[in-house]
């Protein structure tokens, strides 16, 4: 979680007043009585890091608030099992950023986006996190590597409609499919940062967890991204 945090201080709470409290029941003594924040990330690493109650409370103490639960790698299920936060508040911390962006936004000038209702339905989630296409310019000669054929597919037709061109050879990025990770996927790619070694490589994985990042920038990969979300 540390990396989001310095983004959020750097970038949202600079020139805000803003609290870190270690327990979620003792938000309410970090403010004075008539004094409610507008936005609250919540951090959490595990399920069942936060009981009902835990979250019944911290939601009726500000109701008004934006709030975004970032959590990580292990609670990554949660949606499926466990139902204690509304599910339109959380998001993956991998993909927190742009969230956050958005509720900071709607606080600075509510006119310029419709809230998600904590009530919004899983169409309506999604409609917000991975918004339409917009055509990126200029247009990049892309190559996808993957063993799965629906994936590569799939990223094919994003990137056309976003105005790229898949192609073969000479590319000016490199998306790589690093699933399932190991030896000879890690051949594959020295392969092609051999083959093409002023290609921007960007590295797609089911699940973007720190140990698997770290490796894959030492292997000289730019950014890893969700390859079912892509942004």
């Amino acid at each position: 979680m540390r990396p989001l945090v310095d983004w959020m201080k750097e970038n949202v709470a600079s020139a805000k007043r803003w609290v870190a409290s270690p327990d979620a029941t003792d938000i309410a003594s970090l403010f004075a009585e008539d004094e409610f924040p507008d936005l609250i990330l919540v951090l959490q690493c595990w399920p069942n890091e936060f009981s009902a109650n835990d979250v019944n409370r911290l939601l009726a103490f500000a109701p008004l608030a934006r709030v975004v639960v970032c959590y990580g790698a292990w609670c990554e299920s949660d949606g499926r099992n466990l139902n204690v936060w509304p599910a339109s508040i959380r998001i993956p911390v991998w993909a927190a950023q742009p969230r956050i962006q958005r509720e900071w936004q709607l606080i600075l000038d509510p006119a310029t986006l419709h809230p998600l209702p904590w009530s919004a339905s899983k169409e309506e989630i999604f409609s917000v996190d991975q918004p339409t296409i917009i055509p990126l310019l200029p247009p990049q000669k892309i190559l996808i590597d993957s063993p799965d054929q629906a994936i590569r597919q799939y990223i094919a037709e994003r990137l056309n409609e976003a105005g790229h061109v898949v192609c073969n050879d000479d590319p000016s990025v490199l998306m790589f499919d690093a699933d399932p990770w190991g030896s000879s996927r890690i051949a594959v790619l020295k392969s092609l940062l051999l083959l093409h070694p002023n290609a921007i490589v960007f590295a797609l994985v089911n699940l973007v967890q720190p140990p698997l990042v770290e490796q894959l920038h030492s292997y000289g990969v730019e950014k890893v991204l969700p390859k079912i979300a892509l942004p």
